[in-house]
């Protein structure tokens, strides 16, 4: 089966990756400690890469960083997921040859890019709360986690736990613990903890706290800015994957919870959506790759009609036919979203997803024209 994202509920909006490390005294050089005084105006680039089956757009991933876009910035290979058990299971090339684990498939990471995390995801609240809330299980993906990582040369490992909303108080008590533990393993061996979160506008928006995630140890926190798709109502156009007030917004939230920008990472789509019109969120498509969307009805890549297409709140394409909305960002929409969070101050940028074609920065936004 693909792995795309599953639509997630309105509550459970969001997902991410960075191409900085901080320098928390436990091995590898930082890129800020390498940087010289005055930081570069675009902020450093990372992906993020999740496995697939045989002949998935997910599958010119390699290509598609073999081109050196990474080459300074750094590669998020989802070798790991949580199953419904809270088990960790390996999700490996045998079984999803398409950028699964294997030794090969990660050198292949490390040639090709300056720092590589092994993400391990979970998406439902039952297969987070199975793990974070069982010391036993904890000890085990921590171990589990943290010996590849070292045995391969990764930097480190990238958290991926979702369905925020769905959280217990008990459950994040759970999920600091279990990152406490799994940044004390990593450090003690210089390797590095990054932890994903939700885009928040105020206190309390969600059980997640990234103060207490920065507590238990995360070297970087990433914002995933997109998602707002899920929060439309049933009577209207759907929202747009990554409104820009929200954006904004939401950076500004992350701003006020971790006020050192060499540990913030903001997450920015790379993708497309479907849905009904009018909207309704739990028939949303999510984390189609532009290979899908140039099959879509009405689809076109005649200029006027992009720009007449072209949302003013968001940047992205939008299109309806026969009832069903299409939106996806394209070059242009990466470019003004790139530099929005430039503006912003912010230093690291991550991009869901690679593969299936999914637009990249033009060379003049990468040098900051």
């Amino acid at each position: 089966m693909p792995r795309i994202r599953r639509a997630l509920s309105a509550a459970a909006i969001a997902l991410a990756m960075t191409a900085g490390l901080v320098s928390c005294g436990h091995g590898h050089d930082s890129p800020a400690a390498r940087r010289s005084p005055r930081s570069p105006a675009v902020p450093a680039l990372q992906a993020w890469v999740h496995p697939g089956s045989a002949g998935d757009p997910v599958c010119s991933a390699p290509a598609e960083y073999r081109d050196g876009r990474l080459r300074k910035g750094t590669l998020k290979a989802e070798y790991w997921e949580v199953d419904l058990h809270g088990e960790l299971a390996l999700q490996s090339a045998g079984e999803l040859p398409c950028n699964g684990f294997s030794e090969a498939n990660a050198a292949e990471v490390k040639r090709n890019s300056a720092y590589q995390y092994t993400t391990v995801s979970a998406m439902d609240h039952g297969a987070v709360a199975a793990l974070v809330n069982d010391p036993a299980r904890r000890t085990r993906a921590a171990g589990r986690l943290t010996d590849l990582a070292k045995r391969i040369g990764f930097t480190g490992v990238d958290i991926d736990f979702e369905d925020f909303w769905s959280w217990s108080a008990r459950d994040e008590r759970g999920f600091e613990a279990f990152l406490a533990e799994l940044a004390r393993g990593l450090h003690s061996a210089g390797l590095r903890l990054q932890v994903d979160a939700p885009a928040q506008l105020h206190d309390g928006d969600s059980p997640f706290s990234f103060k207490g995630a920065l507590g238990a140890g995360a070297d970087q926190l990433v914002v995933m800015a997109y998602g707002r798709v899920f929060a439309s109502s049933g009577d209207e156009r759907c929202l747009a994957i990554a409104p820009d007030d929200w954006v904004r917004d939401a950076v500004r939230y992350a701003r006020s919870q971790v006020p050192d920008p060499e540990r913030l990472v903001i997450g920015l789509p790379s993708y497309g959506v479907s849905a009904p019109d009018p909207c309704d969120p739990k028939r949303v498509q999510d984390s189609q790759p532009l290979t899908v969307t140039r099959r879509r009805p009405g689809y076109s890549e005649d200029p006027e009609v992009i720009r007449r297409r072209r949302d003013p709140g968001s940047g992205e394409v939008r299109w309806v036919d026969q009832g069903t909305l299409y939106d996806y960002a394209d070059q242009t929409t990466m470019d003004a979203r790139l530099a929005l969070l430039t503006r912003l101050g912010v230093r690291h940028v991550s991009v869901w997803v690679l593969g299936g074609g999914n637009p990249w920065f033009s060379a003049k936004a990468l040098s900051g024209g």
